[in-house]
């Protein structure tokens, strides 16, 4: 019996330690392609993230990021600041062709 309690209070401490690390803020990596290039190299924060934009290429950086926001509104975040944009990627998600016209409703110039 000992043992059991032993093995239960071992299983619930990892799953709160599971539970803290992935609510933990994150790296985030990004990458926008803007509709229309930028003539010199560029750099915007957009909600925390660093934004570096050279030529119609702009990568989005940092350490620690935690954002309760969908896709689509971050991207539109993104747009608002940037420009319109022809794609969008961040988080293993990407928007391209039709898809981005969501997120591009923000943007300045659209």
């Amino acid at each position: 019996m000992q043992r059991f309690v032993q093995c239960a209070a071992a299983l619930v401490l990892a799953v709160g330690m599971a539970a803290t690390a992935s609510a933990a803020p994150k790296p985030f990596r990004g990458e926008a392609k803007l509709a229309t290039a930028v003539a010199s190299p560029s750099e915007q924060s957009v909600d925390g993230v660093t934004w570096k934009c050279d030529g119609d290429t702009c990568l989005g950086q940092a350490d620690n990021y935690s954002t309760l926001d969908s896709f689509i509104k971050e991207c539109r975040k993104v747009s608002a600041v940037l420009g319109p944009l022809t794609s969008y990627s961040s988080r293993g998600r990407e928007l391209t062709g039709n898809s981005i016209n969501p997120c591009n409703r923000g943007a300045k110039g659209a």
